[in-house]
C-alpha cells in the first residue's frame, strides 16, 4: 500500500513539475501574466473595419456607429472633443461626479448613465461600445459574447498611450481629422512647457497620497514630473506604477517639493486640504519640501486623468515647480 502511495504521490509531483514548465503554452492561455495589452486592434483605415479583441473575437463595424455607449470616463473625455453627442446612448455615471470629471454638465441629461450593468447596457441597443482593462470583466465577457461591437482600451502609462488611444476611438468613429487636432493641441502644450523648463535645475519631486502611495517609473504620474522639468524620487526606488511607500521611506527621500492629490479631501465641507495635514506631521518637519513650504495639492481631476485633460495637471506641476514660466496660450506657440 505505501509503495502505490508513493507511485500516486510521484506521478503528482511529475505533472506539476509539467504543468510549471507548460504554463506558457496552450493551458494556461486564458490566464495571462501580468497585466498585458487587452487593446482592441482595428484592421483597416475605412469601413468596414474589423475590431478584433485579444480574445481572438472579432466584430464587423459596416459603417460609422451611430449608437455609442462610453462605458468609461476617459472615452467620455475623448469622445466629448471629437463626436457629436446626439451620437451617444450613454455615458458612464462617473462623468457626472466632480471630484473626478472634468466636463461635469457636458453632456445633456438626456444621454443615460451607466454604472456597467450588462442588463441596462444591452436594452440601450448600443451598436459600439467603448469598455477598458479595468472595466468588470463579467461584463466584458457578457458584451464579447452578445454581438454587440465593443473598443477595449487598456495602455494609460504615458502621453503616447493617451495619443493612441484618442486615435484608436477616432478611429473607429469616423473623426480622425479632429482626433489628429485634438493630439496636435496637447503636443503643442507639451512643447511649450518642456522649451521653458528644459534649461533649468529640476528639483526631486515626491507625489505623495496620503493613504500612503506614490509613483515609480513607466507610468503617467512619472512623465508628468519630467516633463514639467521635474525628477521623481521614487523614480528606480519603487517598482513601475502606482506603490505602496512607507512614510519612512518617503521622508528619507528628502524631495524638494511635494504634489499631493486635492480629491482626497471635500473643503467645502471643512475638511483640510492634504497638503496642510501632512505639513502639520511632526515627523516631516525636517523636509526640504515642508521647511520651504512647497507641497502642493494640485486638482486630481488635473493630477488622475487618463484622456486629453492630463495636460492641465502638467501644466499644473510646471508652474509649481518653476513659477516664472509663462502659461500656453494658441498665440504664444512657436514652432
Amino acid at each position: 500500500m505505501n509503495n502505490l502511495k508513493l507511485v500516486f504521490f510521484a506521478l503528482f509531483l511529475v505533472f506539476f513539475i509539467s504543468l510549471i514548465h507548460f504554463k506558457k503554452g496552450a493551458l494556461f492561455a486564458l490566464f495571462p501574466e501580468g497585466r498585458g495589452n487587452f487593446t482592441t486592434q482595428i484592421d483597416s483605415e475605412n469601413f468596414p473595419k474589423t475590431l478584433i479583441d485579444t480574445t481572438g473575437i472579432k466584430f464587423i463595424l459596416k459603417k460609422p456607429p451611430e449608437r455609442i455607449l462610453s462605458a468609461t470616463l476617459a472615452t467620455d473625455h475623448i469622445l466629448s472633443g471629437l463626436i457629436n453627442p446626439q451620437r451617444l446612448v450613454a455615458v458612464s455615471s462617473y462623468v457626472d461626479t466632480a471630484s473626478m470629471s472634468n466636463i461635469v454638465g457636458f453632456f445633456d441629461k438626456s444621454i443615460a448613465r451607466t454604472q456597467g450593468e450588462i442588463e441596462s447596457m444591452l436594452a440601450l441597443q448600443p451598436d459600439l461600445v467603448f469598455v477598458a482593462s479595468y472595466s468588470n470583466p463579467e461584463t466584458v465577457r457578457y458584451l464579447l459574447r452578445s454581438g454587440i461591437a465593443i473598443v477595449r482600451l487598456s495602455e494609460f502609462n504615458s502621453f503616447a498611450d493617451i495619443f493612441n488611444n484618442i486615435r484608436i476611438v477616432a478611429n473607429v468613429t469616423d473623426t480622425k481629422a479632429a482626433g489628429e487636432a485634438m493630439i496636435d493641441s496637447l503636443q503643442k502644450r507639451i512643447d511649450f512647457i518642456t522649451m521653458q523648463v528644459k534649461d533649468k535645475t529640476p528639483p526631486r519631486v515626491l507625489y505623495y497620497d496620503l493613504n500612503g502611495y506614490s509613483v515609480g517609473g513607466n507610468s503617467l504620474m512619472n512623465e508628468a514630473i519630467q516633463l514639467s522639468g521635474g525628477f521623481n524620487v521614487t523614480n528606480g526606488i519603487l517598482a513601475d506604477g502606482e506603490n505602496k511607500i512607507s512614510e519612512e521611506l518617503a521622508i528619507s527621500l528628502q524631495p524638494d517639493v511635494i504634489v499631493m492629490n486635492q480629491w482626497v479631501f471635500n473643503q467645502a465641507d471643512g475638511q483640510a486640504s492634504p497638503s496642510t495635514i501632512l505639513k502639520n506631521k511632526i515627523a516631516w518637519k525636517d523636509v526640504p519640501a515642508v521647511k520651504n513650504d512647497r507641497i502642493y495639492a494640485v486638482p486630481g481631476i488635473w493630477l488622475r486623468s487618463v484622456s486629453q485633460h492630463r495636460i492641465k495637471g502638467v501644466e499644473a506641476i510646471a508652474k509649481l515647480l518653476h513659477p516664472e514660466i509663462q502659461s500656453y496660450s494658441e498665440t504664444s506657440y512657436v514652432h
